[in-house]
């Protein structure tokens, strides 16, 4: 699927000075969104290394998701670690499974991978996996299926 290599991780001071950096520019934006800097023109992130927990929050507020419960950050996290570690996209139930979640969890939480991968903060995944993810998505009109999160 996805078969773009994890970047190389960065000494922790250059990633205090980059998320200064980061920061700043996000705020330069009248309306606060993320800047086209950061994200490529799928919104997906353009480093990786840039993600923050606080980015994620925005990015979620941005694609109406709504406030992230504990679940929501355990896939999250789950999702950014097994690309980091991999380079590769995870099967859906496979990863719900591990995470003791329903088989339909990304699905329920986020209304499609596309949505987890952009909140985790990763790049574009290519057009053969992007593709097969937006396939996985919610139906049109539908967004995020409201059920207890």
């Amino acid at each position: 699927m996805a078969n773009q290599k994890p970047s190389q991780q960065q000494h922790p001071d250059a990633l205090v000075r980059d998320d200064e950096r980061l920061d700043e520019r996000l705020n330069e934006g009248l309306d606060g969104r993320l800047h086209a800097d950061v994200l490529d023109e799928y919104g997906f992130f353009k480093d990786p290394d840039l993600w923050t927990r606080d980015l994620a929050l925005r990015l979620a507020a941005e694609m109406d998701i709504g406030e992230l419960s504990e679940t929501h950050w355990l896939v999250i996290d789950q999702v950014r670690s097994d690309y980091l570690d991999s380079g590769m996209l995870p099967v859906q139930p496979t990863l719900c499974h591990e995470l003791q979640l329903d088989p339909d969890c990304i699905l329920r939480l986020f209304g499609g991978p596309i949505d987890v991968w952009r909140l985790a903060g990763l790049p574009n995944p290519g057009e053969e996996a992007r593709t097969y993810m937006e396939n996985q998505e919610a139906p049109e009109g539908q967004g995020t299926p409201q059920v207890p999160r």
